[in-house]
C-alpha cells in the first residue's frame, strides 16, 4: 500500500511538474498562459484539498486506536484490582474461620491450648504467604497483559504515523515556481 502511495504521488508530482514545463514552453499569449495557469492551481488546489481530507481521516484513525487501548488498559486495571478485592476478602474470611475454630478448640481442649496455638498460627501464615503469591502472581500477568496492550498500541499508531508521513507531500516549492512564472508572465 505504501510503496503504491509512493508511486501515485510521484507520477503526480511528475505529471504536473511536466503539466507547468509545457504550459511555460507553449508559444500562447500572457491571457492564454495566465487561463491555463489558473486551471492548474485550481488542479492543484483540489488535489492539497484531498491530501488534507485524507490526513484528517488517518488522525481520526489513530485517535480511535489510541482510545481503545487506553479502554483496554482500564478494564484490565478494574480487573486486577477486582481480583486483589477478592483473593483479600477470602484471606479475610479464611482467617475468621481459622481463628474460630481455634478458640473453640481452646474452650474444649485446655491441656492441648500450647500445640493448637502453633498450628493456628503456621496455617494463618500458610494462608497468608498462598493469598500473597497468588496476588504478585496476578499483579505480574497483568503487568505483561498491559505492556502487550501498550506495546500493540505504539505499533498501531507508529504504523499510522509511517504512513501519514510517507503520503506527506511537499507543495511549497511548486507554489514558488508557479507564481515566480505568473509575476514573470505578467508583472502588472
Amino acid at each position: 500500500m505504501a510503496k503504491s502511495g509512493k508511486f501515485l504521488a510521484g507520477a503526480l508530482i511528475g505529471g504536473t511538474a511536466a503539466a507547468v514545463v509545457a504550459l511555460l514552453l507553449a508559444p500562447k499569449s500572457g491571457k492564454e498562459m495566465r487561463e491555463d495557469l489558473a486551471k492548474k492551481t485550481d488542479e492543484w488546489l483540489d488535489l492539497a484539498s484531498d491530501y488534507t481530507d485524507d490526513f484528517v481521516m488517518k488522525t481520526s484513525e489513530m485517535g480511535s486506536i489510541v482510545k481503545d487501548r487506553a479502554s483496554d488498559l482500564g478494564d484490565q486495571a478494574n480487573d486486577l484490582a477486582s481480583n486483589v478485592k477478592g483473593k483479600a476478602g477470602d484471606a479475610m474470611d479464611d482467617m475468621d474461620d481459622i481463628t474460630s475454630d481455634t478458640l473453640a478448640d481452646l474452650k474444649r481442649q485446655s491441656s492441648d491450648l500450647s500445640d493448637r496455638f502453633r498450628k493456628a498460627a503456621s496455617e494463618a501464615k500458610d494462608v497468608a504467604e498462598d493469598t500473597t503469591e497468588d496476588i504478585v502472581i496476578d499483579v505480574k500477568e497483568t503487568k505483561e497483559a498491559a505492556k502487550e496492550t501498550t506495546s500493540e498500541g505504539a505499533e498501531a499508531l507508529a504504523d499510522k504515523t509511517k504512513e501519514l508521513n510517507e503520503k506527506k507531500t511537499d507543495f511549497s516549492e511548486i507554489k514558488e515556481e508557479l507564481k515566480e512564472e505568473v509575476e514573470k508572465n505578467n508583472p502588472e
